[in-house]
């Protein structure tokens, strides 16, 4: 400590404001390099987090982008590197559902903008068994509470374990697989 003292008050002013810069760039190097690697090793996690929230592969690929670039942003105030996965994970799930949300409220004004409007009925005579059942399947899924919802799409969509949709969540694990069991075990008596 006393070193660095004795040589900082021995470096001329301009120097010490080039190596201040040079340790600033460093440092911001250093950052940019750890989070590029944290990206390629999450980056199709937070993808399949938010396709299996919105089903289409371009709104997952631009909620992966704003979660990546909103986590860039962030770094600096994450305490912990080890827990980026479930922090970046966070982000895309939230992100995804205010997207669901905005989609869900743009089609509701649309469809009252346009009238009581039809839904496509399904034809069985040209879609095969497995898609109505598929159907139904979706329907039932999606007439579940929501936080039932969440947890069964998180771990049966994208074979999370109960540690990592708790972590993704906010929820204690044991939380986490007690909502599956329900979820699951009211799926079963929708689908008799």
């Amino acid at each position: 400590m006393a070193v660095l003292e004795l040589t900082a008050n021995r470096v001329p002013r301009g120097s010490r404001a080039c190596m201040d810069n040079l340790i600033s760039r460093t440092d911001t190097e250093e950052r940019d390099a750890g989070f590029g690697v944290r990206v390629t090793e999450n980056q199709r996690r937070v993808f399949q987090i938010a396709y299996s929230i919105l089903g289409n592969s371009a709104d997952a690929e631009d909620v992966a982008q704003e979660a990546f670039l909103r986590a860039y942003q962030k770094f600096r105030s994450l305490r912990e590197s080890e827990n980026f996965r479930a922090w970046v994970n966070r982000i895309a799930f939230r992100l995804a559902l205010n997207r669901q949300r905005g989609q869900r409220r743009r089609l509701t004004r649309e469809t009252a903008w346009h009238g009581a409007g039809t839904r496509e009925t399904v034809d069985g005579a040209s879609i095969a068994d497995h898609h109505v059942l598929l159907v139904r399947l979706r329907n039932e899924i999606e007439n579940l509470p929501e936080k039932l919802r969440r947890v069964l799409q998180l771990s049966t969509a994208e074979d999370m374990d109960a540690a990592d949709v708790g972590m993704v969540l906010g929820i204690p694990a044991g939380t986490v697989r007690s909502r599956l069991h329900t979820a699951r075990k009211l799926l079963l008596e929708a689908m008799k």
